[in-house]
């Protein structure tokens, strides 16, 4: 069996630009839920930074496992974006160290409200979001056509 390395979260680097894309565009392609704004997202991770936000990465051992985008979209309010593990590092806590950094980064930045959208398919990436004490909400804005879910929580 594979020795499972711990996990290191670290901030987007421009080398890991390829990564993005190898973490999210499988998960968005296997359950059909790719649209172009996923890859202007992907293609331009500088604009959350400069937003204030932040693109972190999982690491275990040399490999990027994971990814999570966070948007500070003003009056205290934050996104998390493009939420993913790479299939072969699922269920080894990459998850869990990305979601922990990311509420963390959100409360550094001086937000109180992190919201996120998902879709009723991701029924892992659901339940990991209910763990971290994310509910339920009325979704009417959407961003994302192919979303159907909309999920807050309060820091």
């Amino acid at each position: 069996m594979e020795e499972q390395r711990p996990v290191e979260i670290i901030d987007y680097e421009d080398r890991y630009k390829q990564e993005l894309e190898d973490i999210s565009l499988p998960w968005l392609l296997e359950h059909d839920l790719l649209e172009p704004v996923d890859l202007e997202m992907l293609a331009d991770p500088h604009r959350f930074i400069a937003g204030g936000g932040r693109v972190l990465l999982a690491r275990c051992g040399d490999q990027i496992a994971g990814m999570v985008m966070l948007e500070i979209q003003g009056e205290g309010q934050c996104e998390l974006l493009k939420f993913g593990v790479k299939e072969a590092f699922r269920r080894r806590g990459v998850g869990s160290a990305l979601m922990k950094a990311a509420l963390e980064a959100a409360r550094q930045a001086g937000q109180q409200r992190v919201v996120l959208t998902s879709s009723h398919k991701l029924k892992d990436a659901l339940r990991l979001y209910e763990r971290f004490g994310f509910e339920y909400v009325t979704y009417s804005d959407k961003w994302f056509q192919l979303s159907d879910i909309r999920m807050e929580r309060d820091l």
